[in-house]
């Protein structure tokens, strides 16, 4: 975006200030989704990104000399959330604020705020069979990781400890995969997997909503947005 902002306090309560704009047609506030997926296969397949906002109200703002300040409304707050896989695909969620400012042209403001505290990691079952294979997979959560042992025995083909994370997003309705392990023949399987925490502070993303992942200059590109926010 070419638009310079600015985020500043007053009372607790966040501000932001956006510079450049004559006039604006309205301005609403909600849950922003961000989100991307892989259309196509092979030599036509390509990132398909979208900007969804949930919950839409209005909100107040005040325009004069050229500039717009808005308030997040404290009660809209809430640590962002979100999965990027190694393929580029994922979304993330967190407190948003769009701007029409006319001429079909939108800019989308994010406001990315760390979580409070670690994440929790808990098991509701100790114990997983498959069906139809003489297969186990026995969990633990311990130290905020999930722990996984697998035991195929004799005679099986072998298989993999697949991850699904399912945020149960219309965009996403089967979910994110991840291999854990995979094994040919009879034999174990130790899989650890530990969510990623992130310390960073407080900002704002700034968008136009219909350049995501083009080739435009100055557009956001999904798969840079973990860059911004330090993992641990």
């Amino acid at each position: 975006m070419k638009n310079r902002v600015e985020l500043g306090q007053s009372g607790g309560r966040d501000f932001l200030t956006v510079y450049g704009i004559g006039n604006l047609k309205g301005a609403f506030r909600g849950r922003g989704l961000v989100y991307s997926s892989i259309q196509g296969v092979d030599e036509v397949a390509r990132l398909n990104c979208q900007f969804e906002l949930s919950q839409p109200t209005r909100a107040e703002y005040t325009i004069e000399q050229g500039q717009v300040t808005l308030e997040f409304d404290p009660t809209d707050k809430f640590p962002c959330v979100g999965i990027v896989t190694s393929n580029g695909e994922g979304y993330m969620i967190a407190p948003a604020l769009k701007l029409d400012v006319g001429k079909k042209r939108e800019i989308v403001l994010m406001l990315l705020s760390p979580p409070g505290r670690p994440h929790n990691v808990s098991v509701e079952n100790t114990v997983l069979a498959i069906p139809g294979e003489e297969a186990t997979m026995t969990l633990t959560a311990e130290s905020g990781e999930l722990r996984g042992l697998a035991t195929f025995s004799t005679g099986s083909k072998g298989g993999r400890v697949i991850l699904n994370r399912n945020p149960r997003l219309p965009v996403y309705r089967a979910g994110f995969n991840e291999t854990l392990g995979k094994l040919r023949g009879p034999g174990k399987i130790s899989a650890v997997w530990k969510p990623v925490g992130r310390s960073f502070e407080e900002l704002v993303l700034v968008f136009d909503p219909s350049t995501i992942c083009s080739f435009e200059a100055n557009s956001l590109s999904f798969d840079r947005i973990p860059s911004h926010l330090r993992g641990r």
